[in-house]
C-alpha cells in the first residue's frame, strides 16, 4: 500500500453514514470496544480535482483519536502511532491499487492547557471500475484495522512501560 504522510488535512463532516458501506461499518464496530485504545469518526476530505482520465477509485477517511482525552494532548503518542501504522501499511496490499493518507491536526480547545490532537486517515483504492475499486477500498479497511489493533497493542505496552 502506498503511505503519504500529509502536513495539512482539511476534515468535513461526514457525508454518509457508515451503515453504507460494510467495511467500515466493521472497522468502527471493532473500535467501539471497550478495551479499544481508540475512537473513530467517518469523515470526508476536500478532494483535489480528478482528471478525466483518472482511473475509477473510491475513498473514504476516518478521524482517529485516542479514547483517553490525556493521551491526545501526547504528540508523540500521535508520532509513534504514524510511524508504526506507516511501517505497516507499506508492507500491506498493493502500491498501485490501495493508498492510505495520515495526517495529524490539532484543535486548539477555549480555556485547555494543551491542543487536542488527532489522526486523520483516508484509504483511496483504484480499479477498472467504481465497484472493483469499492471492492478494493473494503480489503484495505481490513488491512488498516489490522495495523491498528497491533499498534494499539504496542502503545499499550509502551504506556504500561512509562507508567510503572
Amino acid at each position: 500500500m502506498r503511505v503519504e504522510i500529509l502536513a495539512h488535512v482539511a476534515v468535513a463532516e461526514a457525508s454518509r453514514p457508515a451503515a453504507d458501506n460494510r467495511a467500515l461499518q466493521a472497522f468502527l464496530a471493532s473500535l467501539k470496544s471497550e478495551d479499544s485504545l481508540f475512537r473513530a469518526t467517518p469523515c470526508t476530505l476536500q478532494p483535489g480535482a480528478p482528471t478525466p482520465a483518472e482511473t475509477p477509485s473510491f475513498s473514504g477517511g476516518v478521524v482517529l483519536s485516542f479514547c483517553n482525552e490525556a493521551h491526545n494532548r501526547d504528540r508523540g503518542l500521535y508520532y509513534v502511532l504514524i510511524e508504526k501504522l506507516t511501517e505497516l501499511l507499506k508492507e500491506a496490499g498493493s502500491a498501485d491499487a490501495l493508498e492510505v493518507r495520515l495526517g495529524l491536526c490539532s484543535q486548539a480547545e477555549p480555556g485547555a492547557p494543551a491542543a487536542r490532537n488527532c489522526l486523520v486517515l483516508e484509504l483511496i483504492a483504484r480499479g477498472s471500475s467504481r465497484e472493483q475499486a469499492e471492492l478494493r477500498w473494503g480489503l484495505g479497511v481490513a488491512h488498516l484495522q489490522q495495523a491498528l489493533l497491533f499498534t494499539s497493542r504496542l502503545l499499550r505496552q509502551q504506556l504500561s512501560a512509562h507508567n510503572e
